[in-house]
């Protein structure tokens, strides 16, 4: 085992000194908290990455000076030792201070001593994973040497040749193994998720209702519409719970799910779906919703569920699974999946609604959430042809890379900021980040209407490659949310690093901030597609049952 004494002795003050700037900057505020776990995993990473630019910047220049400069990793073991311990008495003032910010824009309380314990734990892990990451390159880089440079022509001569060569080779080893790594990795998760589609949770049972998938008389096996498909067919709230509630008569509410264990291309399975429609009776109810899955084929319990409450269950829901692994992953390493999908499933059931009677058929009406709300705008040329195909749309955690969602932001009315726009003074398409929001502004929202919902501090909305290289429109000032810390500033590549991070923790916080909204789509369902006439007292019913749901989980899902 290597001993501390060892460990220190073999840091130099460049890699140290840099490692620690890494640190400071990986405190510096972000669009969410973390779970003090993620922040010190993230802070080690931080330093360990930080420490081998350090060191080879150092060399680098050391080695230009041809001996004028000293060679770092030469200094006595208590100087870097000292400069570590002084680093961080240095930054941790500011640390308390970036991150309580962030958490107080959220809701959430200060940290503690224990907070930072188990960050400290977090942060040793961190970079022992890093630097055991680079000890591999490095005697990989040194094998590649001893195998290339024998075979440089005049490589006595020309020493740089040698290093320049092996350099190349480690890079594109590097590239290969990433790459090889990748593709094993897709097929790794794909084949687990696939099996873990297959595993229903014991606690949804097969429908026993023929106004559901998977339920007697139905198009779809109960075997075929997955793990995902099982929850939202095996749940959600019964006739006599929605009656309860609300205080009116009530419907069983139709739900539709087409998994991707069922046999066929994506159109014939939206096409089944669409038979699954007339099968259950789904023209002969008031209002359909369309909905687009997320990664794993998984739809927001509380926004389907408040759905068919406001609605008193005269509802139908239709969805179909594209994939099974969740969106982070969908997203990266299956893009295509989800435009594919949601379109096939968004042009057939169009079609059969278009088919019905103009003026005996249900509301159209689409959502989608995260990777389903990319999937749902998709499908659709641009703003004015998914405003001519529906009668209303609730878009909820929009991903920065969604084209519809981008035009429409920067077509904003002038002086609108960037984190909740107006378009034409609201005429047709609205922001919102609260409930009630979309009351504003004051003008007639006209049909049919168009609800963003985007929280100013949800990553996922917010978060591309641009912010790489560029201060995004909405860290500006006047552009900013009002739930993004104050301290926060964008810094080049550390904005998007944090941005990433933030990603993966995107749900890590209370309801109504980051990358949650089943609560706040409660309330555009019911601006966007009216309710059965709940009076405040039953409105208010709803709203108390759809705020005890806590389910998204973004790798999961």
């Amino acid at each position: 085992m290597i001993t501390v004494a060892r460990m220190t002795a073999r840091l130099d003050v460049a890699g140290a000194v840099t490692g620690l700037v890494a640190v400071a900057l990986s405190l510096t505020p972000s669009l969410l908290p973390r779970p003090a776990w993620g922040q010190g995993l993230v802070s080690g990473l931080a330093f360990a990455v930080g420490y081998g630019v350090g060191v080879l910047a150092w060399r680098g220049i050391a080695r230009l000076s041809r001996g004028r400069l000293p060679d770092a990793a030469d200094a006595p073991a208590w100087i870097v030792t000292l400069i570590g311990l002084g680093g961080v008495a240095a930054i941790m003032p500011f640390a308390l201070d970036w991150q309580n910010s962030v958490r107080e824009a959220v809701g959430m309380p200060d940290t503690s001593g224990f907070d930072w314990l188990v960050a400290g734990v977090g942060y040793l892990l961190g970079a022992w994973l890093a630097f055991g990451i680079g000890r591999g390159v490095a005697r990989g880089y040194r094998a590649l040497h001893r195998l290339i440079a024998p075979r440089i022509p005049g490589r006595d001569t020309r020493p740089r040749a040698s290093s320049t060569a092996t350099v190349a080779a480690t890079l594109v080893a590097m590239l290969a193994v990433f790459s090889i790594g990748l593709s094993v990795l897709s097929w790794l998760l794909t084949v687990a998720s696939e099996s873990k589609n297959r595993q229903y949770d014991p606690e949804y049972a097969q429908p026993t209702s023929e106004l559901r998938s998977g339920g007697p008389g139905s198009l779809v096996a109960w075997d075929q519409v997955g793990q995902a498909g099982a929850k939202i067919v095996g749940g959600g709230p019964t006739r006599e719970e929605i009656a309860a509630v609300t205080g009116l008569d009530a419907q069983d509410p139709i739900r539709v799910y087409v998994g991707i264990d069922v046999p066929g291309t994506f159109e014939e399975r939206a096409q089944l779906a669409v038979e699954e429609l007339e099968r259950t009776g789904a023209a002969e109810r008031s209002v359909l919703l369309l909905a687009g899955t997320t990664g794993s084929g998984w739809l927001d319990p509380a926004a389907i569920d408040g759905f068919e409450y406001l609605h008193a269950g005269d509802t139908a829901l239709v969805a179909m699974q594209y994939g099974a692994t969740g969106s982070p992953v969908s997203a990266l390493l299956t893009p295509d999946l989800s435009q594919d999908g949601t379109t096939a499933l968004v042009e057939a059931v169009t079609a059969w609604w278009e088919a019905l009677p103009e003026g005996d058929r249900p509301q159209l009406v689409v959502y989608g959430l995260s990777l389903g709300s990319f999937g749902i705008q998709s499908a659709y040329d641009d703003a004015a042809d998914l405003q001519a195909s529906t009668e209303g749309a609730v878009l909820a955690g929009t991903p920065s890379f969604t084209p519809i969602w981008s035009a429409q932001q920067d077509a904003r009315d002038a002086g609108s900021p960037y984190s909740l726009p107006v378009l034409d003074d609201g005429a047709h398409v609205r922001w919102t980040d609260a409930w009630g929001g979309l009351d504003a502004p004051a003008s007639p929202w006209e049909a049919p209407r168009v609800a963003y919902l985007q929280h100013g501090n949800d990553p996922v909305v917010w978060i591309g490659p641009r912010v790489i290289w560029a201060e995004p429109e909405w860290l500006k000032t006047g552009q900013r949310s009002a739930s993004v810390s104050e301290d926060m500033v964008w810094i080049p590549v550390v904005t998007a690093f944090q941005g990433v991070i933030d990603l993966i923790l995107s749900t890590a916080v209370p309801e109504d901030a980051g990358h949650k909204y089943g609560n706040l789509a409660v309330d555009a369902l019911r601006q966007v597609s009216g309710d059965a006439g709940l009076d405040d007292d039953a409105m208010a019913r709803v709203r108390a049952v759809i705020e005890q749901y806590d389910t998204f989980s973004p790798v999961a899902n």
